[in-house]
């Protein structure tokens, strides 16, 4: 989807699309004001037809010229930049709905929200609505696929807000990048394709190196843990690396970190019935971080970062490993396996720990479709956000709140550590079911040192049941 500012709308275009809001009678915000269009909306307005509720598209066919689309945009004084996205996203499926690919839309001014606010409402709505996976249907049922939307006119929109719309537009092809990524066959996305993921960034983008731990170099790290998780699966494990230095000068260094378990089945303590056929979701950590890499690459952002994946399958042979079993990390803490479904974060562990020693990050922050009990605790709603540093929190908190993709704060108590303890080993790997989400913060918490640190456990919004809003079904 491009974004193009325009004045009037271009003959290309297939339908515009005008704000209203709602009242007694629908009324068209002042600044889209067109009376070359008042005959064609006025009349499905006075009848009732069209009362501008939020969210509410009706499309008019006129004799002459091209098709309109009214948008509800509710109450004036209730509008907010979330409201927007979702207000938005109804406009881009409406235009697939209808198989256009081409449309207008007139910008609204809104008085109490600053223009970068309006203008990102609008465009995220428009382009996070704006995909379909659809890469593992037949060709018979491909010619039945959906029309993207490829071009959207702009009008009345500043230089500013347009160019805000192209930056929010190159952060979507991430957001789509990722998505197929969690979206595909666990079969094709496995460890050795997500190490030629890494490759094909670091061919398109010059400022990512990437380096990638095979086996055989993991074992000579003394990763005991990835290893452990790795031994019942035929294909090898990888820990993957790729730094984006846009700011050589700064001694900043962030680290991101994704679970990358690109299917679990359990291990021997295996997932039940209806429980496991989501498991290719397993490493939406990963795919945020590839998605972040591909994004700050594109954009050119001056910031220093490392991605850091752990990838290996949780599957199961007779050389699965144990539950009972000891085995001993990167940082030599041992470990008692009390559950061999607790994989993700033994991999994060010795990925969290070779990272902090080699690279030394101001920060580090790591996401994981982690556990089931975030899941039961809040839902689908919002990820569970779990931290060592109050500042890194409230930065992460800050920005969820700004672009909706909300975290909630998650207790760290010193007592919920007590729940790992083990008789033969440093740690067990899992303190049972109440309050799983925090013991298993604290798990990983073990392997920071002291390096400020946030946890996000994204195991209920990484992957969806249903879609909702500018949300797709799944990833």
């Amino acid at each position: 989807m491009d974004f193009i500012s325009q004045k009037t709308s271009p003959n290309s275009s297939e339908i515009i699309y005008i704000p209203f809001w709602k009242g007694k009678e629908a009324k068209v915000e002042e600044a889209c004001d067109n009376s070359s269009f008042k005959n064609e909306y006025n009349a499905p307005i006075k009848v009732g037809d069209f009362k501008g509720k939020e969210g509410e598209i009706l499309i008019l066919y006129p004799s002459k010229g091209i098709r309109i689309g009214l948008v509800g945009l509710g109450e004036k004084d209730k509008i907010t930049t979330e409201k927007l996205r979702r207000i938005y996203s109804n406009v881009t499926k409406s235009a697939i709905n209808k198989k256009i690919k081409e449309i207008t839309v007139l910008v609204p001014t809104i008085s109490h929200l600053l223009e970068e606010a309006t203008i990102n409402g609008i465009s995220e709505g428009l382009l996070l609505a704006n995909y379909h996976y659809l890469l593992l249907k037949n060709d018979s049922i491909k010619e039945e696929k959906p029309t993207l939307v490829q071009v959207v006119h702009l009008i009345g929109a500043s230089k500013k807000q347009l160019s805000l719309a192209q930056k929010n537009q190159v952060v979507a092809q991430a957001v789509y990048f990722t998505r197929d990524l969690v979206n595909g066959n666990a079969d094709d996305v496995t460890p050795q394709h997500l190490c030629e993921v890494a490759k094909e960034l670091a061919k398109d983008y010059p400022k990512i190196k990437t380096k990638i731990l095979d086996k055989k170099q993991i074992e000579k790290e003394k990763m005991g843990l990835i290893l452990a998780v790795n031994k019942g699966s035929p294909r090898d494990p990888a820990l993957i690396l790729m730094e984006y230095r846009g700011n050589p000068k700064s001694k900043e260094l962030t680290a991101i970190v994704g679970k990358g378990i690109t299917f679990d089945t359990g291990g021997l303590n295996l997932k039940p019935h209806g429980s496991m056929d989501t498991m290719k979701c397993d490493m939406g950590g990963a795919g945020v971080v590839f998605g972040t890499m591909k994004a700050l690459a594109s954009l050119g952002l001056k910031v220093n970062v490392i991605g850091v994946v752990p990838t290996t399958e949780n599957s199961i042979d007779g050389n699965s490993y144990k539950p009972g079993d000891v085995y001993k990390s990167f940082l030599g803490k041992t470990i008692e396996i009390v559950d061999t479904d607790a994989e993700g974060r033994l991999v994060l562990a010795d990925a969290l720990a070779y990272t902090v020693q080699n690279y030394k990050p101001s920060q580090i922050i790591d996401f994981a479709t982690l556990t089931g009990a975030i899941q039961i605790a809040l839902g689908s709603e919002a990820s569970g956000l779990f931290s060592n540093n109050d500042a890194l929190a409230n930065s992460l908190m800050r920005s969820g709140s700004e672009t909706f993709e909300r975290l909630w704060r998650m207790p760290m108590y010193e007592e919920y550590r007590d729940l790992l303890k083990s008789d033969i080993a440093d740690m067990k790997n899992v303190g049972g079911r109440p309050g799983g989400a925090i013991s298993a913060a604290h798990f990983l918490q073990e392997f920071v040192n002291k390096t400020p640190w946030a946890h996000c456990d994204i195991a209920a919004t990484a992957f969806l049941s249903e879609g909702k809003r500018y949300l797709p079904k799944y990833a």
